[in-house]
């Protein structure tokens, strides 16, 4: 059973300021209050993030980060094989496997340096909305001695937030760059699994699959698991943790 575990881990698999360039004038700075940025380092990750903040006081800006991810193949595919050896159901789960992702991130900043918003180091309390989806196969050899697929589709539901540590420059009269330093999240998340076996799931090896899938205890999770002749569901519910870290931003001013 182990590759449902590996469908599901895999489910739930950013001081002061410096001008650098030409001397701005800090008055044509503070005019342009509207910055558009790109998050450089997620498209490492195939994940297209982008944000907008707004300077709304000297010292106070809000911004709005999106995150999108395209369904895709797990990260570090061969890291995760490492750890389960050669067992084939794991690989072809690893194989197949396709995760995405969406959020929405509100923040408010106070920045604490010398200069006005939006340069130099700032905190910045905020929410985020996270909407995730996968899709691969659970395969497992019951007593019947047939190997069975299932394909698994399931979605999550995630809210929380947090408290960014960050710092931002002016690149320029138009250009910023912005550094996510770190910041933790705690919140709360629901979500479900359900896959259908064609070939049917043997009587005499449904409660080894469900209690296969309610031993699985990752910390502040809890997963609930239903399995009939043909249909394997599981509800995921809980607390979450996560950290929002070492995000590095391109931003242009307007």
């Amino acid at each position: 059973m182990k590759s449902i575990k590996l469908l599901v881990c895999g489910f739930l698999l950013l001081s002061s300021q410096i001008v650098i360039g030409q001397k701005t004038d800090q008055s044509d700075l503070n005019q342009k209050k509207n910055i558009f940025k790109i998050n450089l380092t997620a498209l490492v990750f195939k994940n297209f993030s982008f944000q907008y903040e707004r300077v709304i006081g000297p010292k106070t800006s809000v911004a709005l980060g999106i995150g999108i991810m395209p369904k895709s193949k797990l990260p570090f595919a061969d890291k995760i094989q490492e750890e389960y050896g050669d067992d084939p159901d794991v690989k072809r789960a690893i194989d197949q496997t396709q995760l995405g992702n969406f959020s929405l991130t509100p923040e408010i900043r106070f920045y604490l340096g010398k200069k006005q918003a939006p340069a130099g180091f700032y905190i910045a309390p905020f929410l985020r909305y996270a909407h995730s989806s996968f899709e691969g196969p659970y395969t497992f050899t019951p007593s019947d001695q047939q190997l069975h697929t299932a394909n698994v589709t399931g979605t999550i539901n995630s809210i929380g937030g947090g408290l960014l540590l960050g710092t931002q420059w002016n690149l320029g009269k138009r250009v910023t760059l912005d550094w996510w330093i770190a910041g933790p999240i705690i919140g709360s998340t629901k979500g479900t699994l359900s896959g259908t076996d064609p070939k049917g799931i043997p009587a005499q090896d449904r409660a080894g699959v469900k209690q296969d899938i309610d031993d699985f205890d990752p910390p502040g999770l809890d997963f609930s698991g239903t399995v009939g002749a043909n249909q394997i569901d599981v509800d995921i519910k809980g607390t979450y943790y996560g950290l929002r870290a070492f995000g590095i931003c391109l931003g242009f001013k307007f």
